[in-house]
């Protein structure tokens, strides 16, 4: 029986971070003003400072919050989003950002991102222009990365998001054989996922695109007998596998262990208020990425494309008060932070 390897339930995807740097660097993406940007963010961090770097060095842009999948974890039965806010409406609203609004923000921190994360809560292949907004971020040497459940990832998907300079993507294959895979991804076929892969993997071959794949494995007592054979599915691929635990919830309550047992002192700060920026579908300029599972949560900024300046928002009075408060007072002065396990920034999973 496979068991669970040491040190996954903290991975920090330092392998993934080196390859996506390395990527970048070779292909013009790394300039000295981004990096002097990164280490002000930093050092703004340490210092726990108001203000920060001239802006963010990674967004997360919410393309769009609609599922294909419908995951156990993340959705009802019927695709509604839960709302982790437990005084909250109970309902978070669904909509597309508009393309333009998307290349808007690229545009005006370009500067300075080291990477734009395209997906937030959702399935990004079914954002239609996601492959423009690709390439408009490679045009502008931006590095990009996506997560995707893999399901509509057929070849014509493919070769647009490779053609269009995709960095990197992460797909999740948290089962080898149907019966398991389907226990909480309710949608899908797991045999076409695996193929949808191999033809990916075959086209970027092809094409010498070099865009790094990471397989995302979410280990479960119900499929870790399963994990030694994506193991070797991704051996033979040469691809990269994740591994992180599981999220027992809605059934599994009592048939799995707790997410983290691990505890997070109140008083430590989070890294995301000085070196990172969530924008959701709607231009809500938030926080950090659990934002959007939140119901009414705090907003630095209704953004409008052309109009609104995130260089502003970024160190304006919204996000340098939401800083200090985190700093003097920690993260349980924030109810949306206060049961918070995250540490470091990187994509949401």
């Amino acid at each position: 029986m496979a068991t669970v390897p040491r040190g996954f339930f903290r991975n920090q995807y330092t392998l993934v971070h080196l390859k996506i740097l390395l990527r970048a660097v070779l292909s013009g993406k790394i300039t000295v003003r981004k990096m002097w940007n990164w280490m002000r963010c930093n050092l703004a961090y340490l210092l726990q400072r108001e203000t920060s770097g001239a802006a963010p060095y990674m967004v997360s842009i919410e393309l769009w919050n609609e599922c294909n999948a419908d995951c156990v974890f993340c959705r009802d039965a019927k695709g509604v989003i839960y709302d982790v806010n437990p005084g909250g409406v109970g309902t978070i609203e669904k909509g597309r950002m508009p393309m333009e609004m998307a290349k808007d923000i690229i545009l005006q921190l370009k500067d300075y991102l080291l990477v734009a994360v395209l997906y937030t809560n959702g399935e990004p292949l079914m954002y239609k222009d996601l492959a423009e907004v690709i390439r408009f971020a490679t045009d502008h040497r931006v590095p990009t990365i996506i997560a995707s459940n893999g399901i509509l990832l057929d070849e014509k998907r493919s070769q647009a998001i490779l053609a269009a300079g995709l960095d990197l993507i992460k797909i999740q294959l948290s089962g080898f054989y149907q019966e398991t895979y389907s226990v909480q991804i309710r949608k899908g076929n797991v045999e076409q996922l695996k193929q949808n892969i191999r033809d990916f993997i075959r086209l970027r071959n092809e094409g010498r695109y070099g865009t790094i794949v990471l397989i995302d494995y979410i280990y479960y007592n119900y499929n870790k007998h399963e994990f030694p054979l994506v193991k070797k599915f991704c051996e033979e691929l040469g691809l990269m596998l994740s591994i992180r635990p599981g999220n027992p919830k809605h059934g599994l309550e009592d048939k799995e262990p707790p997410l983290s047992t691990e505890k997070l002192p109140l008083e430590i700060s989070c890294d995301w208020l000085w070196k990172g920026m969530q924008v959701n579908y709607n231009g809500d300029v938030l926080q950090c990425c659990e934002a959007v599972v939140w119901s009414k949560p705090p907003v630095y900024e209704k953004f409008q494309t052309q109009k609104s300046r995130l260089i502003e928002v970024w160190n304006g009075p919204a996000a340098t008060s939401t800083r200090n408060l985190m700093t003097t007072k920690g993260r349980g002065s924030m109810p949306m932070c206060a049961g918070c396990l995250r540490k470091g920034i990187s994509f949401k999973w």
